[in-house]
């Protein structure tokens, strides 16, 4: 039933003929049942990771509040669907406006229209049962964007019919089912007002103050005082000043004006009250060519490492890389919209989740709605000439080689011990110009457990290049499944016991997925078209019921 399902919800997407490039679709999920208003069916997106590797992406519906699995990213399953109310009233909820955010095991939503007020999930019994805890009407009946600073356990909402020109802040730490008002926030007296959206970290609220065209940035961390700590304004091609996004050094904001023709704003805020016009790069979408620095429209950003993810609207994901603001160039990009032939209104893609530790991209489209994918490999700038990993009494031993380079510092060593899905740091080692041969001893091993080892090249500016995997088993083990290594167009698994449902993920050397299959019923060989994936090393991970294996294969042309 449940490939079934992911075809009848995906073909029609995909028969559409999407434009990209750098980017793999893995699914999408589409409900044409459900109701539209405005000309549209869906509005943001969000996603949340359960401790136990579930993952789930979660999409605004006009009336409804969908939550789909997306662990095995290929077959996108709904497992979850609250169809929204007003309180008190009862009656059904109409929204093309609603929003969410993630605090821990729980979901807080909310809309722009009707008084639904603020509804949250509890998510910790998955993949078991999503459960709505609270639904309440105590701090507002409708807001039009709501963010959390987690490090602090605050939810920030602005838009609100509370507080019109301002913020609702709500407490979360230690009662997140149940939070408490901190503050109701006015800001129209010190130079903002209307808050169409938010980023906050340690305090700090960036605060898109749309028609005023700025942003102004607000110290909240001593509740109910505040202070402006820095304002964004008299910027290039100003527009509705829509929302924004920081980088994890705070050192540059990614900022959307919601207006046909402006560019996005990338901004220098390492001196937040001193911003001036050299501080401010531009950069735009180029998917309709000539048209588009005359009437794209920029919706939300996000900053993940050194891109920007953009949800475009007409142009659907966008992702730029950042790192050298005089040089900003476009790496990648999906059409989640494919009507587009033109730029009127406002339609495509709303919002755009990166940030799940399996390296699934989340994207939700107006019309068309969830789309999961991921990035393609970006070509390697350097050569590890080798690299080895070797098993000694109480330790592991790295030996590598590299070619001789002059634009980067440092290697990090990355250890995973789930198969080489996931890595920590557990050492760096110094580049030294004239020196080719490296070595790094890893003394924090154990018995019984297989390391998978990776070397990351850390280049001048800020940016890494992966080696290619080594793993070392500490001890020998009888495997289910045995795979013909190197693969070239197919991928072969023979099966010990082959029963109950089997299934596939390959993950690249940085961790990110780019191919799953579902089996139901499993023969002794199964073999998988590969044409689509380049050449270069992976990582296979095979779960069956009451067995998995994690392995390190190569593809070759």
């Amino acid at each position: 039933m449940r490939i079934l399902l992911f075809l009848a919800f995906v073909f029609p997407a995909l028969a559409l003929g999407q434009e990209s490039s750098n980017m793999t679709l893995l699914s999408t999920y589409d409900d044409p049942s459900l109701p539209t208003r405005l000309g549209i069916e869906y509005s943001d997106c969000w996603a949340y990771r359960h401790a136990n590797g579930t993952e789930v992406a979660i999409i605004g519906g006009i009336e409804d509040i969908l939550f789909v699995d997306i662990t095995i990213p290929a077959a996108p399953e709904l497992i979850y669907s609250h169809h929204v109310l007003n309180t008190p009233s009862g009656t059904v909820n109409q929204s093309a406006w609603r929003d969410f955010m993630t605090y821990g095991d729980y979901v807080y939503a909310a809309a722009d229209e009707g008084t639904s007020g603020l509804l949250i999930f509890d998510m910790s019994d998955l993949p078991n049962s999503i459960t709505l805890v609270t639904q309440t009407n105590t701090f507002w009946n409708r807001t039009h964007t709501i963010f959390i600073d987690e490090a602090n356990g605050k939810l920030y909402a602005g838009g609100s019919n509370s507080v019109s020109n301002g913020l609702v802040i709500l407490d979360l730490v230690g009662h997140p089912a149940n939070p408490t008002l901190a503050a109701y926030v006015p800001l129209n007296t010190v130079g903002g007002g209307y808050v169409h959206d938010m980023y906050v970290r340690d305090n700090i609220a960036y605060c898109s103050h749309g028609n005023l065209s700025k942003i102004q940035m607000y110290d909240f961390s001593n509740l109910p005082s505040f202070s402006v700590v820095g304002t964004i304004e008299n910027y290039p091609e100003p527009g509705y000043n829509h929302s924004s996004w920081v980088n994890e050094d705070g050192t540059k904001l990614v900022m959307c004006d919601e207006t046909h023709g402006s560019d996005v704003k990338l901004v220098d805020i390492t001196d937040p009250l001193n911003i001036s016009s050299d501080d401010f790069n531009t950069f735009y979408s180029e998917l309709l060519g000539a048209n588009a620095p005359g009437s794209s429209v920029a919706h939300n950003p996000f900053i993940l490492g050194d891109l920007a993810y953009i949800a475009y609207y007409h142009d659907g994901v966008q992702v730029f890389d950042i790192s050298n603001p005089d040089n900003i160039q476009l790496v990648a990009y999906y059409d989640t919209y494919p009507d587009n032939t033109g730029y009127t209104g406002y339609l495509g893609c709303w919002g755009v989740y990166p940030f799940l530790p399996s390296g699934v991209i989340v994207a939700s489209d107006m019309n068309y709605g969830l789309y999961m994918m991921t990035i393609t490999n970006p070509p390697l700038d350097i050569e590890f000439l080798s690299f080895q990993a070797f098993r000694e009494k109480t330790s592991v031993k790295l030996e590598w080689s590299v070619a001789d380079v002059s634009f980067g510092h440092e290697f990090e060593i990355n250890r995973s011990v789930d198969g080489g899905i996931t890595y920590q740091p557990v050492g760096r080692v110094s580049y030294e110009t004239d020196k080719a041969n490296y070595t790094f001893r890893d003394d924090h091993v154990s018995g019984s457990t297989r390391y998978v080892y990776r070397i990351d090249f850390l280049q001048d500016d800020g940016s890494r290049i992966p080696s290619p995997l080594r793993s070392v088993q500490t001890a020998s083990r009888e495997s289910n499944f045995v795979v013909v290594n190197p693969i070239a167009g197919s991928l072969i698994v023979d099966v010990a016991n082959p029963e109950g449902k089997i299934t596939l993920a390959l993950y690249n050397i940085e961790g990110q997925i780019v191919w799953t299959s579902l089996v139901d019923v499993p023969e002794s060989r199964m073999e998988f078209g590969m044409d689509d994936i380049p050449a270069g090393q992976y990582v296979l991970t095979i779960n069956a019921e009451d067995r998995s294996e994690n392995l390190i294969i190569q593809k070759v042309q």
